[in-house]
């Protein structure tokens, strides 16, 4: 099992429990904590040996221990509410009572530089600055932070995200794969979306809601949705059983019963997560998928395959279900956002 990371040393707590901070400054200065904020420090190596996610995390945990008033927002409480992130943000967003605190900050975390070759060691781990918005929120505590309440946190980032990210919000929320407390309905979404001042932003929680699906079982097959949407092919079925002479084979991401096509997506976790893989090795799992897939070919379906590479890269999802045999009609360009 692994060890837990260490956490925040915090120059309050230093200063309560010993009377003086200055042993954390030295540390500093000898190269073996990082300021993450003034007054929240963390052990260099151990920084440094953090995957981004989680020097996010950090950082937010950082800006919460140094400002109790932090009231956490957007892409930031999406992930206190552990709905799906499209990507590392580059800042961490609060919401600030004055308009004229609006607007981003550059990242605070530092290292004192090697005297010898100038370097803090910090030049290839990415930081992260404050973003600080001003807009009415519904707040709450969740998780020990200050965060916008969980229909206004949806609300707030179906409005600005693009289709397939918005679709994966939306799907998650409103399906089975929330704890409980974290799930909405979508009269719940749909009356909170009241509120807002402007028509578009409205027409915009109506058109995701329209398109949200529950039977969604990962934020890759949401996405990968909404772009089979976007690039212009036909809806799929999500979720169809498939049984042959030996029974039940499963059942499939994606189907199109028209063309006789199955479409899979193939996450990293299907592989790699320790929950998901069971009693299973990696290699077991991926001869199983073979098993399986074989079975459904055996059916006379065409099976067409793809991961995250695919799905942040449309043209090459675009490719492979043509390939199968999909049609493809009116598609609009991925990256336009005419709801923003």
């Amino acid at each position: 099992m692994n060890s837990p990371p260490p956490a925040l040393i915090l120059a309050s707590r230093r200063r309560a429990l010993t009377g003086s901070s200055r042993s954390l400054s030295r540390a500093y200065s000898k190269g073996e904590l990082v300021r993450v904020r003034a007054g929240a420090y963390y052990n260099k190596p151990a920084w440094l040996s953090l995957k981004a996610w989680e020097r996010y995390s950090v950082t937010v945990a950082a800006v919460a221990a140094t400002d109790p008033s932090a009231t956490f927002c957007y892409l930031t409480a999406l992930r206190i509410w552990h709905l799906p992130s499209p990507r590392v943000p580059d800042h961490v967003h609060l919401l600030t009572p004055s308009p004229h605190k609006a607007g981003k900050h550059p990242p605070t975390t530092t290292a004192a530089q090697d005297p010898k070759t100038g370097s803090s060691g910090l030049e290839a781990a990415r930081g992260y600055g404050v973003s600080r918005h001003h807009w009415q929120a519904s707040v709450v505590r969740h998780r020990g932070f200050g965060v916008t309440s969980l229909v206004q946190t949806v609300l707030d980032c179906i409005v600005r995200m693009e289709l397939p990210e918005a679709t994966a919000v939306a799907d998650h929320v409103l399906g089975g794969r929330c704890a409980e407390g974290e799930r909405l309905t979508r009269n719940q979404i749909e009356e909170a979306s009241g509120f807002f001042a402007s028509a578009a932003k409205r027409r915009r929680v109506l058109e995701v809601l329209a398109f949200a699906d529950e039977a969604a079982e990962s934020a890759g097959e949401s996405r990968s949705r909404a772009l089979i949407h976007v690039l212009g092919f036909p809806a799929p079925v999500l979720q169809q059983a498939f049984y042959d002479s030996q029974g039940f084979i499963g059942r499939t991401d994606f189907f199109w019963p028209e063309f006789g096509v199955i479409g899979e997506f193939d996450g990293d976790a299907k592989y790699l997560d320790d929950d998901l893989l069971g009693d299973r090795t990696a290699r077991e799992t991926v001869l199983a998928e073979k098993k399986r897939e074989d079975r459904l070919r055996a059916l006379g379906y065409t099976v067409a395959r793809w991961d995250w590479k695919s799905v942040k890269k449309p043209d090459l999802l675009g490719q492979k279900l043509a390939a199968a045999g999909l049609p493809r009609r009116n598609p609009r360009r991925v990256d336009q956002t005419p709801w923003r």
